[in-house]
């Protein structure tokens, strides 16, 4: 996920592991914008989605509060 992704309805909360970021984010209805633009898109005019914000683009930025993928709970 990019750092630079951003929705406001679940500013500072953090998962335990990839998937269930994936499930909130795939069941939320919270429009997502970019940090390096404030708009709905980023610089390179691709829309600001977690689906389309991965590193296949150039202005990706990996994030730092991302879980490891299948880290269990305990």
């Amino acid at each position: 996920m990019c750092r630079n992704l951003r929705w406001k309805a679940f500013y500072g909360k953090r998962w335990p592991t990839q998937e269930d970021v994936a499930v909130e984010l795939m069941t939320s209805d919270s429009p997502f914008s970019c940090l390096m633009t404030c708009q709905a898109f980023g610089p390179d005019g691709e829309i600001a989605a977690p689906e389309a914000c991965d590193d296949t683009r150039t202005c990706f930025r990996p994030s730092d509060r991302v879980p490891a993928a299948t880290r269990p709970v305990s």
